[in-house]
């Protein structure tokens, strides 16, 4: 080596040899530092287009909201974004493809939609100089599947004002248990008021929502044990209808604004068949009044009143699959096979369970496994649904108190209901109640012997009180009034009538009563009778003999009922089938300003196309 650097001819060599060795070094550090301009500029692209590619989905989805009713394919408007630094300068193309289609879940269930494909692109340059700069290989495509528009029947529990029909306050307590979605368009009311398994206080396993807050009537309530799912207030209003419209779209029944109609519906399956009621014109009758009665001398004056008699005609029939709307009340039970929305112009009466042909009651529609695909059932007011006390049944005359049992039984509700009524007051908006919230005993018709005579004495409240009452002459607090009781004259009616059962969802203009102290405090009648105002004499905890007759005159539990209220224990479980299997035509649920409420299922990562 020694002899090479002190040759001149080695000196040339090595030069030339380290000179090569530099080259060489120079050209590796370009391309390393190529390379890595060119990684971070992928790099780059990359982390952008991701982004990009979020918003555009949730851009997407808000137009798709606003344009329900577009053409089944449409492109959204392009939309270019520049990105500019001190070395760098890209613009992107933001574009997506909406087109509707059957989106499926987990549990296999279909429901209208749209998939939201959206494609993001990049070049070099910002401006015009876009419009020839070199194109990024990296590009973004994703596919954002949507459920298309909400139904009520979405909800476990909706409420559009949550004040009673008495413009008060009506609060979830210790028995309330209610499971998924809650939601109210004004404040939610709670309290400890007892019972339950959460230590008084009611239980939300499912998300609440309110456009109000969260309010507390015994002071500050565990948050995180009452609201399992947590809770958010001041969130946007849905639109609740007044009309429904999509309802009145299927097959009519029944004359419009008739009041003097009533329709019994029996349903057995894939068919119905019932009753047509016509209530006929008021006639006058009249009832002598005595001192005591039955009567030992002349009576003391009469009383003249109207009274309607109803005619029933047996012989309405037909499918249970579709939509059914009756304009006129509608009381209705059975085991509902196929796909149905019953609903009508006036009250909505369940006389009985609302069941489902594919499902053994007191089970899951929804289970897995035993997912029942066929039967959905919805129920629809234009006033309220009421859970009826009790009816004589035009079949045999007799009276049927179907809707009252033990705890745990009493009445089952397989459906999605919604009660629409926008009344003039208050007092006639539509809720989810029950018949009969303040019983007394009346009177019932007995047989006595007078003047050797057996004699059938019927009415004897209205032969021994002025009817109708007057300021001079009420009407007793402790004695029913006359047909308030839809079964009067009742010597025994019932107070606590047992669990409603629901597996589907409730919504609501108003929060109704479904159960009731036996004097309310916050609107207290105060001995007075004017049922229109919810004034129903005084309490319902009535015991005594009748001084004439000799008979026991009381209000009761249902045997096996518990309590000491008036009406139903709540069991409220959401038929999760109703996320994806609405009942046909059933009223959807829009955010106030016309945007549908509509649900994102799925988004998923793809090789991005060329173009859309």
């Amino acid at each position: 080596m020694k002899f090479i650097i002190s040759d001149q001819k080695g000196n040339i060599a090595v030069a030339m040899v380290l000179a090569v060795i530099a080259v060489m070094s120079g050209l590796s550090l370009t391309s390393v530092s190529m390379r890595s301009v060119i990684g971070y500029g992928y790099d780059y692209d990359n982390v952008q287009e991701m982004h990009f590619l979020r918003s555009e989905a949730a851009r997407t989805k808000a137009i798709s909201q606003l344009t329900a009713n577009s053409p089944i394919t449409y492109y959204t408007p392009i939309k270019y974004v520049t990105m500019t630094s001190s070395n760098m300068k890209k613009t992107y193309t933001l574009r997506s493809l909406v087109q509707q289609q059957e989106i499926v879940n987990e549990l296999g269930l279909a429901a209208p939609g749209f998939v939201c494909k959206s494609l993001i692109t990049g070049v070099n340059g910002a401006g015009q100089n876009a419009l020839l700069g070199r194109k990024s290989i990296v590009r973004k495509y994703g596919e954002y599947a949507i459920k298309g528009a909400d139904t009520f029947a979405g909800f476990m529990y909706f409420t559009d004002n949550e004040s009673s029909t008495n413009d008060t306050p009506v609060y979830f307590w210790g028995p309330d248990v209610l499971y998924q979605k809650t939601h109210s368009n004004s404040d939610i009311w709670i309290k400890n008021g007892g019972g339950g398994t959460n230590g008084g206080w009611p239980t939300f396993w499912g998300p609440v929502t309110t456009s109000g807050v969260i309010r507390s009537a015994s002071g500050t309530p565990p948050y995180e044990s009452v609201f399992r799912a947590g809770y958010t207030e001041g969130v946007y209003e849905y639109e609740f209808p007044s009309v429904a419209n999509s309802v009145r779209l299927g097959a009519n029944y029944g004359t419009p604004n008739d009041r003097n109609k009533i329709f019994i519906v029996n349903v057995s399956g894939a068919a119905w068949s019932g009753w047509e009621g016509t209530i006929t014109q008021p006639r006058r009758a009249f009832a002598d009044v005595w001192g005591t009665y039955p009567p030992p001398v002349d009576s003391l004056y009469r009383n003249s009143f109207s009274i309607q008699d109803t005619i029933w005609t047996f012989g309405i029939s037909g499918s249970t699959a579709g939509v059914k709307f009756f304009h006129n009340r509608l009381w209705i039970e059975g085991s509902f096979g196929g796909k149905s929305t019953f609903g009508c112009a006036d009250t909505l009466s369940l006389i009985g369970d609302i069941t489902l042909s594919g499902t053994t009651v007191g089970q899951s529609p929804d289970t897995p496994g035993q997912m029942n695909r066929s039967d959905v059932v919805g129920l629809v007011s234009e006033k309220s649904i009421v859970i009826k006390y009790g009816y004589r049944d035009p079949a045999d005359s007799l009276r049927h108190h179907p809707t009252s049992g033990a705890d745990g039984s009493g009445i089952n509700i397989y459906a999605a209901m919604c009660a629409l009524g926008q009344g003039s007051s208050h007092y006639s908006d539509g809720v989810f109640t029950f018949e009969y919230q303040h019983p007394h005993p009346s009177v019932p018709s007995v047989r006595r012997t007078v003047n050797g005579i057996s004699t059938l004495f019927t009415n004897i409240d209205l032969h021994r009180r002025r009817f109708p009452q007057t300021a001079a002459a009420p009407w007793p607090p402790n004695i029913d009034y006359p047909w308030y009781n839809p079964l009067w004259p009742e010597r025994q009616p019932y107070m606590e009538r047992g669990t409603i059962n629901i597996w589907g969802s409730v919504s609501q203009r108003r929060r109704g009563f479904v159960h009731r102290s036996p004097l309310d405090g916050e609107h207290p009648s105060n001995g007075v009778w004017n049922q229109p105002l919810d004034y129903c004499g005084g309490t319902s905890t009535v015991n005594y003999t009748d001084p004439v007759l000799g008979i026991q005159m009381n209000t009761r539990n249902y045997p096996g009922a518990t309590g000491s209220g008036v009406g139903y224990k709540k069991n409220y479980r959401f038929d999760n089938r109703f996320l994806y299997m609405s009942p046909p035509n059933f009223p959807e649920a829009h955010i106030k300003g016309g945007a549908i409420a509509a649900q994102a299922v799925r988004w998923i990562l793809k090789n991005a196309p060329n173009t859309l």
